[in-house]
């Protein structure tokens, strides 16, 4: 299900519209500065309630909920903003899964849909129709581009978008001034070609978030909050730049170094410590994570009851499996539909297990047709895990329990789900 949110009257009748053209695989939501529904709140209700939310409002406008504080963005999640003006879509976060829906969205209105520049993963085609669309859509070349980047805005015209990504490590000894720390934060940021805009939070050594320097760095950062990490913590984090000075001093090797990459996990540093005379700072980005499903089908074997398809499919970005294993979804989708009991039901499963959006990649191992970035050929479980090690949610589907399958690990969450028990077809023994 797409969540669809008019964040004021002007985008209502937009809203309505796209609801209509995909009446089986939306909701409306409407917010209203005059009541409780107010945008902050409908916004936030949808982004944690869907996995695609379409917003129908200015582009500041909806930066302006992002950047707010009362609004906040699941990992995953993809968001599109729709002009209430009928003129572009613009996919803001969800990489891929945004920027397909975007051009489902542009072919459904007639909008012009403004890449992000996530180019299709190589060895993988976009989902059946959209180059067509795509093709059909005729972009301009001088269409501006959105960028979500936390670098400096490059210029040119494009429209930028700065994710709060980055950690600023800082360590400040008992007569660092805050004047000090603010100078060598805005230069190292500066240098760095990272905008203040983009640090998402302070971290340091336990006891130090109440320093006068480390506050007023906070502050002047737009109010960002301050993590402490134990000292004991932060001695066992590998950094390139330890103290044995500073160890001797606080119990950690590295304060500033340690402390940013404790807050941002699996992230790596952006920028070394850089130091003045009594205060340090490093800065690390935070990890791009995806999520790995693995779904077992069961046995799909003729005349045996079917499985009833799990939740989790609808949450994929992308479906992989072997040829033989998304033909078997397909089959289970339609015993699904048969049985649903009541028309909601049987609409929602005539719909299928899967978003309009979601990519299927049909992994054949045996011609080699699926490889990563460097053309190395990839089988089910290296697919899914090249995607996810990208940030997508990625559904592994299996004959089977898929019991068997063996995901590596790597920067993304792993779940193991099988599918609901079987549902006994009309004339089937109870």
């Amino acid at each position: 299900m797409i969540g669809l949110v008019a964040v004021d009257g002007p985008g209502r009748p937009l809203a309505e519209e796209l609801h209509a053209r995909w009446p089986e695989s939306s909701h409306v939501h409407r917010a209203s500065r005059g009541n409780c529904s107010q945008p902050p709140d409908v916004l936030h209700f949808a982004l944690h309630r869907y996995r695609s939310v379409v917003a129908v409002a200015p582009l500041p406008a909806v930066v302006s909920l992002l950047t707010g504080g009362l609004v906040t963005l699941p990992r995953g999640t993809a968001l599109l903003c729709l002009d209430p003006q009928r003129r572009w879509v613009i996919p803001m976060a969800g990489g891929d899964a945004a920027e397909a829906l975007s051009v489902e969205v542009a072919a459904a209105l007639g909008v012009t849909p403004v890449p992000t520049g996530h180019a299709p993963v190589p060895g993988h085609p976009p989902g059946p129709g959209h180059l067509r669309r795509a093709a059909e859509s005729g972009t301009p070349e001088d269409a501006p581009v959105l960028r979500i980047t936390d670098r400096e805005d490059p210029g040119h015209g494009d429209v930028l978008v700065l994710p709060r990504t980055l950690v600023v490590g800082i360590g400040a000894a008992g007569g660092a001034g805050p004047a000090e720390a603010v100078r060598l934060l805005e230069e190292t940021l500066e240098e760095a070609g990272l905008p203040r805009s983009a640090v998402a939070r302070l971290a340091t050594v336990a006891g130090k978030a109440d320093h006068p320097a480390v506050r007023w760095a906070a502050f002047c950062l737009g109010g960002v909050p301050v993590d402490e990490h134990p000292a004991q913590a932060l001695a066992g984090v590998p950094v390139p730049n330890p103290s044995a000075l500073v160890g001797a001093a606080v119990g950690t090797a590295s304060v500033a170094e340690a402390a940013a990459l404790t807050s941002a996990p699996g992230g790596r540093l952006v920028v070394a410590k850089r130091k003045s005379a009594t205060v340090t700072v490093a800065v690390a980005r935070a990890a791009l994570r995806g999520r790995i499903t693995l779904i077992g089908l069961g046995a799909a074997a003729a005349g045996r009851p079917a499985p009833r398809l799990p939740a989790e499919l609808r949450d994929a970005s992308a479906v992989v499996g072997t040829p033989e294993a998304l033909d078997a979804l397909d089959v289970l989708a339609a015993a699904e539909a048969l049985d649903a009991a009541d028309v909601l039901a049987t609409a929602e499963a005539a719909a299928g297990p899967l978003r309009p959006t979601t990519r299927r990649i049909a992994v054949d191992v045996a011609a080699g047709t699926t490889t990563d970035g460097a053309g190395a050929p990839l089988d089910p479980v290296g697919a899914a895990a090249h995607l996810a090690a990208h940030g997508h949610a990625v559904a592994l589907v299996a004959l089977g329990d898929g019991a068997a399958l063996a995901v590596p690990p790597g920067p993304y969450e792993v779940h193991h789900v099988s599918a609901p028990p079987a549902a006994h077809h009309q004339g089937d023994p109870a």
